[in-house]
Parts: C-alpha cells; structure tokens; sequence
C-alpha cells in the first residue's frame, strides 16, 4: 500500500501519464514516415541480405542469454536480494524480450516489411514495459509494479498489432500513436523515479546509464545515413543504434550481476 511521501510521488506520476496521453492524442495520429523502410545500409553479404543491420542484433541475444541464466542461477532463499520477489516475473521477461528482439529485428532487416516490423517492435514494446514494472517495484511500490504489469503487457502487445492490422487492411496510414506511448511513458518516467524515490537496492546509477546510452541509441538511429556517410559506408546510423541499445540492456544484466556478487 503506497502511503504519506509516496502517495505524492504517485500522484505526480499519475498527473504526467495524463499528460503524455494528452499530448500524444493531441498530436495524433502519429505516421509513420513513408521512407522508413528505406535504410542507408543495404548491403548483402555472404548471401544475407542487409548484413549489418542484421548481425548486429546479436548482441540482443547474447545480453538476453545472460540474464536468463543469471536469473535461473539465484537461489530462492536469497533472490530477494537481487530482485523485487513480487515481481520477479518482470526481471525474466525482460531478458526474454530482448532475445525476441535480436529474432524479430533480424527477421524484419532481411526483408523490411509490415509484418517483419511487428514482430520487431512486439519484444521491444515489452523490454520497455517489464523494466517500467521493474524501476516502479523497486523504487515505488511492488504492488503497484505487480498490478500494472499484465496491463501494461497486454497494451504493448496490441498497440502493435493493431498499428500492423491498420497498416495491413485500412486505405492510408495507420496511426503509431499507442506504441509511442509505450516507448515514451518509460523513457519520461523513469528519470523522474530515479530522482524522487530511494532506492531500497543499490543499482540507480545503472539504470540511468541504460536510460542514456538508449537515447544515445535513438539519435544514431535518426542519423542512419550522415553515421553511414562520415564513417565512409562502415556501419550506418541503424546498425549502432542496435549496437548502442543492446548496451542500454547490457547496463540491467550488469546491474543484477553485481547485486548477486554481493550476496
């Protein structure tokens, strides 16, 4: 039960949701813009096709592959320690999404298309939600984290199905609205938890690290050819943005592993 100093944190948290729900509607419907499938680096190699912005969605996998085992290796009596027990779902589904990210994403740059980037954005939509459930648990409330974590999957799951089957059955544009909320709730929230509550374990500085190194992620990203370009045709823009999200990630499995070195 969340009460006194945390009612308040929770009530500002609550106000700025409205909010970001507010500005999204208003600035929607969102598009998606009708060159997006059109990435600077398409270049095949040993008969794949758009290699690098394939390959190097390995490190998703491997970052997931370690958590997983990581998590799997704590034992019961003192997983408390290095997780939110309420929630201890949340840790293994996060990791979990980030292997279903390195598939999607491969899958979708072999051949870009609605339906590969579906099957991209749904693990990326639930990497952001379960470490949402997870900041909010360890720093707010574990009840809170634990009651909003079904909700929260359940939306990111069709706030991309449905851009997918609009995009798929309706004439014109379909609308991103939903998916950017879920990829703008976390990202807006976060910081603030991180300055306003205590962290009852230690670790805050990783998870802002994970904050930066995304947003690190999303700039390269937006400058996939100048990237592409000033690294004389090397590695584009898209492909670090890969490179620099999977370190956002790498950032959570360092913080777990350290929380169980010093159990």
């Amino acid at each position: 039960m969340i009460t006194g100093p945390e009612q308040r944190k929770a009530g500002l948290l609550i106000g700025s949701a409205l909010l970001l729900i507010l500005v999204v509607l208003y600035w929607s419907p969102i598009i998606q813009p009708a060159n997006f499938y059109d990435y600077a680096d398409t270049r095949p190699c040993f008969g794949v096709n758009n290699f690098i912005n394939v390959i190097t969605n390995l490190p998703f996998a491997l970052v997931g592959f370690l958590g997983i085992r990581l998590l799997s290796q704590i034992p019961a009596k003192q997983a408390a320690q290095v997780i939110e027990p309420e929630i201890s779902s949340a840790y293994f589904l996060f990791f979990q999404a980030l292997l279903a990210t390195s598939l999607g994403s491969a899958f979708y740059h072999l051949s870009p298309d609605p339906f590969g980037l579906m099957l991209d954005r749904i693990p990326i939509s639930l990497a952001f939600i379960n470490l949402y459930c997870i900041v909010l648990s360890e720093y707010l409330s574990p009840r809170l984290g634990q009651k909003l974590l079904f909700p929260l999957n359940v939306f990111g799951l069709l706030a991309v199905m449905y851009w997918y089957l609009m995009t798929t059955y309706q004439e014109g544009p379909a609308d991103l609205s939903a998916y950017v909320l879920v990829q703008l709730l976390p990202i807006v929230h976060l910081p603030l938890i991180l300055m306003l509550c205590k962290e009852r374990r230690p670790g805050g500085r990783y998870y802002l690290a994970a904050l930066v190194t995304y947003g690190f992620a999303k700039l390269a990203e937006l400058q996939d050819t100048t990237l592409y370009t000033l690294t004389g045709m090397w590695i584009s823009g898209h492909s670090v943005k890969h490179l620099l999200a999977a370190l956002a990630a790498w950032w959570i499995y360092r913080l777990l592993q350290l929380r169980t070195a010093k159990r």
